[in-house]
């Protein structure tokens, strides 16, 4: 039986999956870990170095990305709130941001 909560959290996620923003999504993702991958000491120098919040939350917001950007949708409602794409971007954005201005 659903909740008013897990009701809006599935009402969320239904909004989200429109295809811009899973392109968008997953080429953010892309390139964050692309990134990491091409070159990781020159990314986290320009960052200031991975440390222990921006490196999880790379990680994170680069899997939380890709999930969303392969169209999966998390069924439970824990789920749904850690893998929530509009968080994701936040920090892939800023971190994209912090690299290359």
């Amino acid at each position: 039986m659903k909740n008013k909560f897990t009701s809006m959290l599935d009402g969320l996620h239904d909004r989200l999956h429109i295809r811009v923003l899973m392109v968008l999504s997953l080429v953010l993702a892309l390139t964050c870990g692309g990134l990491v991958m091409w070159d990781p000491q020159a990314f986290a120098a320009k960052l200031g170095g991975f440390n222990v919040l921006n490196g999880p939350a790379l990680i994170w917001a680069t899997c939380t990305g890709i999930i969303h950007g392969m169209a999966f949708k998390p069924r439970f409602w824990l789920w749904q709130l850690v893998f929530f794409p509009p968080f994701a971007w936040i920090v892939m954005i800023a971190v994209l941001v912090k690299a290359f201005v």
